[in-house]
């Protein structure tokens, strides 16, 4: 049999498999019948589970995150291996906008020559987890839903005020961290700002996009001496090294002088050691002002 289903053409799902074959309530379902696989965006369902880069790219591709609702997703398991061995085992990619119970065929794709990135989402229960997102580019003519574009590729971090002064705005920002401890971050963060602006020096934050899609937010950049500082709600060991991973990783894609960790009051020496080991500075509060320890330098204050 010949495929038999126009670009663009609505229908029920059940009658898809009536016609066709493969699993009725997948998102990846592979169709001996029809020799292809079968993807199924739904944009409602779809941000329940952490689908939140599917839909049409700036590069021209369609994104699509692959199968699995708990845990890690791994390219070696159920309809990610299928997508992965389409081309291999001749079978046609095709892609379903589905609605309800209605589906909509948006037409022929293949996986692009890198085929997929690692993204972070959270899972079914709230988890956060890695994805695989897959890159399919279209082989001939298909639907463009304007519904489906997501937020247009950022090729670098962009400059944003401080959130010290919306709580609930900088703890949204940090779905997997604890909201308590996310708080005082952004209070720890706002006393910092304004103690920074009584010394004549301007803050910022960025928005770092990722790769594999997703964003990441910065605490506090001085604009003054080009120094990134990630915040942390305590001095003990947990804290630091939690933020230590945060800082070493914002780095990669911020530019700055230097880099260092905020804290409300100031750590132990062996964690202090431990910072200033991986080139860190360390910033805490006392009473009204705040001092610091830089790499390979004696703690003293900068009142």
């Amino acid at each position: 049999m010949d495929w038999d289903i126009q670009v663009g053409e609505t229908l029920q799902r059940t009658e898809l498999h009536d016609r066709w074959g493969g699993g009725r309530y997948g998102g990846m379902e592979p169709s001996v019948k029809a020799n292809s696989v079968f993807l199924f965006t739904n944009p409602s369902k779809g941000e329940a589970f952490g689908y939140r880069y599917d839909g049409w790219h700036a590069d021209g591709t369609f994104r699509y995150t692959g199968d699995g609702q708990v845990g890690d997703q791994s390219p070696s398991e159920g309809g990610n291996k299928a997508l992965l061995d389409a081309a291999d085992r001749g079978r046609t990619i095709r892609l379903f906008r589905s609605q309800g119970r209605d589906t909509t065929y948006l037409g022929e794709f293949t996986l692009a020559d890198d085929p997929y990135d690692i993204a972070e989402a959270p899972d079914r229960e709230g988890l956060l987890r890695s994805v695989l997102v897959f890159r399919l580019t279209p082989t001939e003519h298909v639907q463009v839903d304007e519904a489906d574009n997501v937020e247009p590729d950022l090729a670098a971090p962009q400059e944003l005020p401080l959130e010290a002064d919306n709580i609930d705005g900088y703890a949204q920002q940090r779905p997997s961290e604890p909201l308590m401890a996310v708080r005082r971050e952004a209070k720890l963060v706002g006393r910092y700002a304004t103690w920074l602006k009584g010394q004549g020096q301007e803050s910022v934050r960025h928005k770092v996009p990722i790769p594999g899609g997703g964003y990441l937010f910065t605490d506090v950049y001085n604009k003054t001496t080009g120094e990134l500082l990630e915040a942390k709600a305590s001095g003990a060991r947990q804290y630091v090294r939690t933020g230590l991973g945060q800082l070493l990783d914002y780095a990669r894609f911020v530019h700055h002088q230097s880099k260092g960790l905020l804290l409300p009051s100031r750590p132990s020496d062996d964690l202090l050691e431990l910072l200033n080991g991986h080139g860190c500075a360390v910033v805490w509060e006392e009473g009204s002002t705040f001092h610091r320890s830089d790499p390979e330098e004696v703690s003293e204050t900068i009142a």
